[in-house]
């Protein structure tokens, strides 16, 4: 009895055991559910994680086909991308459309800017989940506030924007919930010490650079875009009158490759008809605002036009 008792207060007076760390594997499963759950009301479970790094070029060409993939940006400079596969776009697009999953996969598609939309929700809560998560593991300090801006319509676009240098990847293969489906989640971004002055600092081959700025590129301003049956539009004839609800002179929107790059005006120079670029371009895109929110009365005044233009608008 009094070896119990000594036993009992041995127990009782000692140190408690701390908890077991946070690896880095687990830190990201739990960023990538609460995320879910909080922004778009959808449960799934995380059922393996992998991690990776090296050079750019290397871990974009290992990108899987068919990702919505969209731009992180610290600052004014690009810094990575984060995506999702057709299965865990799906399934962000039905919770919040149709309120369940169906139980089947959906008939592979296209990405379209709906689509980005409709994703960006769970996203940007995955990055700020993320952020909060990694704190204490290996991976704290590798994402700094990273915000969301531009879908990129593929690992080509990606190449274009984002610096050479090494970066890090983690997918996430997620358990949507609804029968047999799995997706498909990954962001790659910038490893911590790699900044953009530091790769533009290496000297560059001659020859190779002015190949590269001497290539073609094709700008091209969006006024407006009209969806039509397709009974519709098999029936649209020369002379046809096309109303554009809502578009002024300040709707023209200047695309590059698929990637909306800013606004523009349009108007006349000299006689001719003309874009305005009203702000440095730079592959952003502005959140969707809420319903209820009235658009500002008062407009920034257009900057100054060089002298001897005669800008109409």
């Amino acid at each position: 009895m009094e070896q119990t008792t000594a036993n009992l207060m041995r127990r009782l007076v000692r140190s408690p055991v701390p908890p077991p760390s946070l690896t880095p594997a687990r830190a990201l499963r739990l960023a990538m559910v609460r995320a879910a759950e909080r922004s778009i009301n959808l449960h799934l479970a995380v059922l393996g994680v992998s991690e990776d790094s090296g050079p750019l070029d290397d871990l974009l060409s290992r990108l899987e086909d068919g990702l919505l993939m969209i731009a992180l940006y610290e600052g004014a400079e690009p810094v990575g991308l984060i995506a999702l596969d057709a299965e865990a776009r799906a399934a962000a697009i039905e919770v919040q459309t149709l309120g369940k999953l169906l139980p089947s996969s959906p008939e592979t598609r296209a990405v379209t800017a709906a689509d980005a939309a409709l994703a960006r929700p769970l996203l940007a809560a995955f990055l700020s989940e993320m952020q909060t998560a990694v704190e204490g593991t290996s991976l704290a300090g590798w994402t700094r506030n990273p915000r969301l801006t531009a879908r990129l319509p593929g690992a080509r676009e990606a190449a274009m924007l984002l610096a050479d240098g090494a970066y890090r990847v983690v997918r996430l293969t997620l358990d949507l919930g609804a029968g047999e489906r799995q997706g498909l989640a990954l962001a790659m971004i910038r490893l911590p010490g790699m900044t953009k002055s530091a790769a533009e600092s290496k000297p560059a081959d001659a020859t190779v650079a002015e190949q590269v700025m001497g290539a073609q590129a094709t700008l091209t301003a969006v006024l407006h875009r009209i969806s039509l049956p397709l009974s519709d539009a098999e029936a649209l004839e020369v002379g046809q009158v096309l109303a554009l609800p809502g578009v002024t002179v300040a709707s023209v929107r200047i695309e590059a490759g698929g990637v909306d790059l800013g606004p523009g005006r349009l108007g006349q120079v000299a006689g001719m008809r003309a874009v305005r670029i009203e702000q440095p371009l730079a592959p952003y895109l502005e959140e969707i605002p809420a319903l209820g929110d009235q658009p500002s009365d008062t407009e920034s005044e257009p900057p100054m036009i060089m002298g001897g233009m005669d800008w109409d608008s």
